[in-house]
């Protein structure tokens, strides 16, 4: 069998997907939006063999472990009882992002999964955005290019992302700030548990996170980065303070840092802030005023990113 690589790209929400109200489907509590990003990305080949006793998976030219390829490996079990494929598999994975730094590398590795395990079958990107979702949430998202939803929906059927139609915006940047790549704290899984489950401050975010996606679409259709920026920020800090309230952060001295830059910024031109579950920096703008921003942050690591591509063969 020929082997094909398919290419899917991380994705960065500006109305943040956080908690999930079915583990096992990973339903969540709130719709999301994001932009996948051009500069991020996981390359993955799949390939069936029926003289393999067990799956094999190999991320970066190392074979990981059962313990470590744990997610892989279900995922793929729940690929062969849904489309009766009675083959174990060589998956083979490079990641062209940081792992488990807050920067989407589970968004673009289930995306590329999906795809890849499922070639021979012509999904459709509803079919595979479903998919990707029992991998990673956010990876459903990572099926499309530009800016994306996620439905949250009800069941597994209805909660799946789309793309939103006519909302090109070829100018439009996020800049990531590194500052640590290493591995951050505690999963984004687990913060999650912890803030749906003990955070006070949670039914508020979930309330709240719908009025800011209405007005995010609104702002994006309408080219309106000040609108986007605003919005995105803000449902971001509101995200951290859901996890602060049960003691729990991200932030590094330097996060605070480059927040500190940003909003200085912010008194004379359009940058603004966002921040996943990871200690790294994404900053919205558009194309004019990349070089100000990045030169304000000369002592930072940064990465110009513009919207990225939907997961496609390569």
């Amino acid at each position: 069998m020929e082997k094909k690589i398919v290419r899917a790209h991380t994705n960065i929400a500006l109305i943040k997907y956080w908690g999930k109200k079915d583990h096992a489907l990973k339903i969540p509590f709130n719709s999301s939006l994001s932009l996948t990003l051009d500069q991020f990305y996981t390359d993955t080949s799949v390939v069936y063999d029926e003289t393999l006793t067990h799956d094999i998976f190999i991320l970066d030219g190392v074979e990981r472990s059962e313990a470590s390829a744990k997610r892989v490996f279900w995922f793929m079990d729940q690929i062969r009882m849904k489309h009766g494929i009675t083959s174990y598999a060589r998956i083979e994975s490079k990641n062209h992002v940081p792992e488990a730094a807050g920067l989407a590398s589970s968004a673009s590795a289930f995306a590329a999964l999906a795809k890849a395990a499922t070639l021979n079958l012509n999904l459709d990107n509803k079919e595979l955005s479903r998919l990707a979702r029992l991998g990673s949430g956010s990876a459903s998202r990572s099926i499309f290019p530009d800016f994306a939803i996620w439905e949250k929906g009800h069941d597994n059927e209805s909660s799946l992302a789309h793309e939103i139609e006519g909302a090109s915006w070829p100018e439009f940047r996020m800049v990531v700030a590194l500052v640590n790549d290493q591995k951050k704290p505690y999963s984004s899984s687990m913060a999650m548990d912890k803030t749906t489950e003990e955070s006070v401050y949670y039914p508020a975010w979930v309330e709240q996170s719908q009025v800011d996606l209405n007005n995010m679409v609104t702002a994006i259709m309408g080219k309106d980065i000040v609108g986007v920026g605003e919005i995105a920020q803000e449902n971001a800090l509101r995200m951290h303070a859901s996890l602060m309230a049960v003691n729990m952060w991200y932030f590094e001295p330097k996060t605070l840092e480059v927040m500190n830059v940003v909003r200085d910024l912010q008194k004379n031109i359009p940058v603004y802030f966002t921040m996943d579950a990871g200690p790294n920096v994404k900053i919205v703008t558009t194309e004019e005023y990349v070089d100000e921003l990045v030169s304000a942050l000369s002592g930072f690591e940064t990465v110009v990113c513009s919207p990225g591509p939907g997961a496609y063969v390569l």
